[in-house]
């Protein structure tokens, strides 16, 4: 299944013309995440930056959650990036709004942010990144900050396609995406909201969207979870909960949603990380066995739009 979404998601640079950029994401180790298990990806998407992020990923075994601070970029590579991200079932984290200018400056130097002004944010075509998460979370500070608009092509890419060209390069887009949002189990109407809002603008999503629609463990794990995790914290006898899922807390940055005793707290926020530990180090052991055989797809001439 991830195989045919790559495949398609590599097919977008069939229909438009490709041109690198000096500028590029930022990819290290997460100072506030212990043991080399937390990784950021900072700034602009561009392309080259999934083969980048593919080799910092396998490279440092231990990342299990990806924190993303972008305002979007290469939707190509972001699409990339995402299906990696899910196969390798890593966390995605995304800044959240702070109460005040030196709260957001604690959270700047925690994950070593180099342009946070400019990348403070997961917006654009980082929210494709951020929903392939198998645990999606903001850093615990506020309501999330990601935001959505339409994919366009560059100025280049329509002065030099004709108008039949650029219909199917758009209808082609708007397929992978709605695909691309069922297979993450990601609410699709957010592809018609997405392509509703002009590329100058944002349309930033609230918080109560975020809760309902992204936040916490994606649908296929949540029994596992529960599994594994409800015993120790007695959450199977609250009646107001639905599931681990809409309550999970953020490991690497405090509070959980709900009212629970600190103990059991802390005793499901560990829960949780091996929880996550256990699937990415799962994931990645089939990967390298499935892949590494195998090279990355050719690159296609052409660009796909950015974000």
């Amino acid at each position: 299944m991830f195989r045919t979404l790559f495949r398609e998601v590599a097919s977008f640079a069939t229909c438009i013309l490709m041109s690198a950029t000096a500028s590029a994401a930022d990819i290290h180790l997460d100072p506030s995440v212990a043991a080399g298990m937390g990784a950021v990806l900072e700034g602009k998407i561009e392309f080259g930056d999934f083969d980048k992020f593919k080799k910092f990923v396998i490279e440092n075994e231990k990342v299990v959650e990806i924190y993303l601070a972008s305002p979007g970029g290469n939707l190509n590579e972001a699409l990339k990036i995402g299906v990696l991200t899910r196969m390798l079932r890593l966390s995605t984290v995304v800044p959240s709004k702070t109460l005040t200018a030196h709260a957001r400056e604690l959270a700047v130097a925690q994950h070593d942010l180099g342009q946070s002004k400019a990348n403070y944010m997961c917006s654009s075509a980082c929210f494709f990144v951020f929903v392939a998460g198998i645990n999606r979370k903001s850093d615990g500070l506020g309501s999330a900050i990601i935001g959505i608009h339409r994919p366009v092509l560059s100025d280049k890419d329509r002065k030099t396609l004709d108008y039949d060209q650029v219909a199917m390069a758009a209808d082609q887009i708007r397929s992978t995406v709605v695909k691309y949002l069922t297979i993450m189990d990601a609410p699709v109407r957010y592809a018609a909201e997405m392509f509703a809002v002009p590329s100058g603008r944002i349309r930033w999503i609230r918080n109560d969207e975020f809760d309902a629609d992204l936040r916490g463990f994606i649908p296929e794990l949540r029994d596992k979870l529960n599994a594994k995790c409800a015993t120790h914290t007695n959450l199977e006898n609250r009646s107001n909960l639905e599931g681990l899922g809409t309550i999970t807390a953020k490991p690497s940055s405090g509070g959980i949603e709900g009212e629970m005793p600190l103990k059991h707290s802390r005793i499901l926020l560990d829960c949780e990380r091996d929880f996550e530990v256990e699937m990415a180090l799962h994931a990645r052991q089939e990967f390298v066995k499935s892949w590494s055989s195998q090279s990355t797809p050719p690159a296609h001439k052409g660009t796909p739009p950015s974000h």
